[in-house]
């Protein structure tokens, strides 16, 4: 399961670098809106280089700067996770005795590709639903629901993900707890 979802978001990101910036956004209503925890709704953030960094000095090159094993221990209550990079622009962390047995972490970019990004996604991933109160924009891809958050924040695009059916409510709010804890970073 973990490397069909490592699929989709690759092919998500081949669609984002060839281009095709239609969409058709699926909005969350009113009364079935996504809440995100009150430590999560943070979105502070500056940039040294638009292009490829963040305040945490995250460059695409290095998705694992984006948050700390012990960040992602701490949020997914697991004894310990360790981060590995990965080849699509991803940081994989096991956890142990955790939430769920790993979270991925995904750098994609600088703003200017959010429109981009966010086109691949309703074009490959069954539309997206918005997800109000993290960063300047956030969404769940349709196929895997809240199991993966998309978030733009400052001038970084990045996405927290588990394996679709990793749990329940917990895991859901831990995904948007570690989505706030990086877009406050």
């Amino acid at each position: 399961m973990r490397s069909r979802v490592m699929l989709g978001l690759a092919a998500a990101l081949l669609v984002v670098s060839c281009g095709g910036t239609d969409s058709t956004t699926t909005t969350v209503s009113d009364a079935a809106e996504t809440t995100v925890p009150e430590a999560a709704a943070d979105p502070t953030s500056t940039t040294t280089d638009p292009a490829t960094t963040t305040t945490r000095g995250a460059s695409a090159d290095d998705p694992c700067a984006l948050v700390t094993p012990e960040e992602v221990a701490a949020v997914f209550a697991a004894a310990s996770a360790s981060g590995e990079a990965g080849v699509a622009r991803n940081c994989s962390f096991t956890l142990v005795d955790g939430l769920a047995p790993s979270v991925e972490v995904f750098h994609y970019g600088s703003s200017s590709g959010w429109d981009g990004i966010k086109g691949g996604y309703e074009d490959n991933r069954g539309g997206v639903t918005d997800v109000a109160g993290i960063g300047e924009g956030a969404y769940h891809p349709n196929d895997v629901g809240p199991y993966e958050i998309v978030v733009q924040s400052g001038d970084v695009v990045f996405a927290v993900a588990v394996q679709s059916g990793s749990g329940g409510p917990e895991v859901e709010t831990a995904i948007l707890e570690l989505a706030g804890v990086i877009a406050g970073g």
